[in-house]
């Protein structure tokens, strides 16, 4: 297959007839095929694929339930601390924050609003976070130990909730 020698002419005539602004596409020669022309960035409009409000709000709450679960299992696990306390609940506050800042960080949720729901669901989580243990026994069994689901199930009721120390049946 032979290739034709081309000049700067041609070239020159190949830009002129792509910047032709009366032309959507262009038919390259060589090709034997119309091209499209380029969009500019600013004519092309892009869809909304920022994630809504409530769905960052979601997220954050569920990394605060995530760390305040991390807090417990060090807390019980690690360091075999289960008898309710004022040391025990700061300590486990400052896990859990600790957790709050490390996920957070990971998942880039560091805004000031992202940041209030993380605290909202460590919050929530210690409020309610005992009903995981009612729903699944066995599972969070093996994430606690046997002594701390049985404590939990024997001081708390199902679907209830506790504030400072009483439990609240719904």
């Amino acid at each position: 297959m032979g290739v034709v020698k081309q000049d700067m002419n041609d070239f020159h005539s190949r830009v002129k007839r792509i910047k032709n602004p009366r032309n959507n596409s262009y038919y390259d020669q060589d090709l034997g095929m119309h091209i499209p022309k380029r969009v500019t960035r600013d004519k092309i409009k892009k869809g909304n694929d920022e994630p809504s409000v409530l769905s960052k709000m979601l997220v954050s709450m569920i990394i605060g339930a995530v760390a305040l679960m991390f807090a417990e299992v060090m807390r019980i696990r690690y360091f075999g601390l289960t008898q309710a306390s004022t040391v025990v609940l700061y300590l486990e506050l400052f896990m859990a924050f600790w957790g709050v800042v490390m996920l957070g960080a990971m998942m880039d949720r560091r805004k000031v609003t992202e940041r209030m729901a993380q605290i909202a669901g460590v919050a929530v989580m210690m409020v309610a976070g005992h009903n995981l243990i009612w729903r699944w026994p066995d599972q969070m069994a093996m994430i606690y130990t046997t002594a701390y689901v049985e404590q939990v199930m024997e001081a708390t009721t199902q679907h209830s909730i506790v504030y400072r120390g009483t439990v609240y049946g719904l």
